[in-house]
């Protein structure tokens, strides 16, 4: 049996019920316009690796390697006034960060898509449906 950490528990349940219906995200056309209207209620980070950053960023950007975010120095630098919008190459590691400064109480949103770049060569970057691939379909 699992023990799980009942205030753990709860933060998370909490997360989840306060969810907004877009899951937290942004397009890049809602953040170009956000940006450009209100610049300073936004803190953009992009937690990809140095070198991806450097090879093009949206600007103002910030720069956190994904692992480095959670460290004493790099939360200290995060603020609690401005939302904090979190892109990456496609989505998914943001989208993990989204979830973990969401439950340690900032205001965040990934961006839907990231940069739209995989960093995996050769990856596709369509969902499964878009590829064809098989669907079940519950009967009943």
């Amino acid at each position: 049996m699992v023990v799980l950490d009942q205030r753990l528990l709860e933060s998370c349940r909490r997360y989840v019920d306060d969810m907004p219906p877009r899951f937290n995200y942004m397009t890049s056309p809602e953040l170009a316009k956000s940006l450009e209207s209100h610049p300073d209620a936004y803190f953009v980070l992009d937690n990809r690796t140095p070198e991806a950053y450097a090879a093009g960023h949206i600007p103002g950007a910030v720069n956190m390697w994904f692992k480095d975010v959670l460290s004493d120095s790099n939360l200290a630098l995060l603020p609690r006034d401005k939302t904090i919008v979190i892109v990456c190459w496609v989505g998914h590691t943001a989208s993990q960060l989204v979830a973990l400064l969401g439950l340690l109480g900032f205001t965040v949103a990934g961006l839907q898509y990231g940069m739209g770049e995989s960093p995996v060569p050769d990856s596709p970057r369509a969902g499964w449906r878009d590829l064809g691939l098989p669907l079940e379909k519950k009967i009943g």
